[in-house]
């Protein structure tokens, strides 16, 4: 079925929970890819109901903890509903971040949200195989972290709090949260981080999911791009994958990891777009 007929589809059912999608089981995976326990502190709300599934933090300053995933606006006044939502978030000096689909309604919601001072970033959605045959570039080394080598996790977390600019609530969550996830006989995240010259100048995470794997999380310190560490770190991944037994591979990359993605092998789903809407007081 054509990706088209497959958005209309989307478009056009609107239950509430986004695991009942009547759509391929591929692009299913796709579209949830994103869904997962690294984004939930213990005071995430979630809300999964009619059409909409977004998260609430009230104690998180990072966007990402605070998201409206799917929205199901309705047609007879949406700007209602739109600033009823937004002010939920604003209320408690939250950011707000809000993805919208090609097939989300209502069509200029992209426009909506810009009017009321929002920022927008391009994302592409992607699925690969783990099949794909992607090599370590030389002169780079991945290791999978073992988070009871504390040596080996603070690198990690190191590098991604320089690459992302954490602000240190975030910190402390990742430190923690990815911990849990990342332990245990049968952990449902991955941790990795690539080395140049022996230094830790990347890092890249993935999440195991039923059938599948959800890669996230991938950055390079800006000195060292363009020097095979993001090629590597996704060749070491697919390699883990692969012994598993897990052959299907989403990731959403914004525009500068996209062209890398393709050409890597990935075919891109579809595009969308993040718009942030921060609270009145973080402009002053």
């Amino acid at each position: 079925m054509p990706v088209s007929q497959i958005l209309s589809r989307i478009a056009c059912d609107s239950r509430p929970a986004i695991s009942k999608m009547r759509v391929p089981r591929e692009l299913e995976i796709v579209l949830n890819g994103p869904v997962g326990p690294q984004r939930l502190r213990d005071d995430t709300i979630v809300i999964d109901e009619g059409g909409w599934y977004r998260t609430l933090t009230p104690s998180a300053s990072w966007s990402a903890a605070n998201e409206v995933l799917f929205s199901n606006l309705g047609e007879r006044n949406p700007d209602a509903e739109i600033d009823e939502v937004v002010s939920e978030y604003h209320r408690l000096g939250l950011p707000l971040t809000w993805c919208v689909y090609p097939w989300t309604r209502p069509g200029d919601l992209g426009e909506r949200l810009l009017a009321r001072g929002a920022t927008q970033s391009l994302i592409q959605a992607f699925l690969g195989s783990s099949a794909l045959p992607l090599e370590l570039v030389d002169g780079v080394e991945v290791e999978q972290i073992d988070p009871e080598s504390t040596a080996a996790y603070e690198a990690y977390i190191g590098v991604m709090t320089a690459c992302y600019s954490l602000p240190a609530d975030e910190e402390a969550f990742r430190r923690r949260r990815y911990y849990q996830l990342s332990t245990g006989p049968e952990p449902s995240m991955h941790l990795f981080i690539g080395r140049y010259n022996g230094a830790a100048v990347g890092c890249a995470a993935m999440m195991i999911k039923e059938d599948s794997a959800h890669f996230t999380g991938d950055c390079i310190l800006p000195a060292f791009q363009a020097r095979g560490i993001f090629q590597s770190l996704i060749a070491a991944r697919l390699r883990v994958l692969r012994d598993m037994g897990i052959s299907i591979v989403t990731g959403h990359g914004n525009e500068q990891s996209a062209f890398w993605v393709k050409r890597f092998g990935f075919k891109s789903i579809y595009t969308y777009t993040i718009y942030q809407l921060d609270p009145p007081s973080a402009g002053g």
